[in-house]
């Protein structure tokens, strides 16, 4: 069972609501989109490294 709040008026704000959660994750993620795109080319850095050091293991 969901919990809607009720305005002044009666009717349910839960469109208000979602528009009000949806912009605050667009801000979110538009503050963090720089340190996500550095942890993206970190663990991109790490996996190539792993890649390299199997195949490597794998000659030697």
């Amino acid at each position: 069972m969901s919990r809607r709040m009720l305005g002044r008026s009666g009717r349910i704000r839960s469109r208000e609501q979602n528009i009000i959660f949806l912009v605050l994750a667009v801000v979110i993620v538009a503050l963090l989109w720089n340190f996500i795109g550095v942890i993206f080319r970190v663990a991109l850095f790490a996996i190539v490294v792993y890649l390299v050091y199997r195949l490597l293991q794998s000659y030697f």
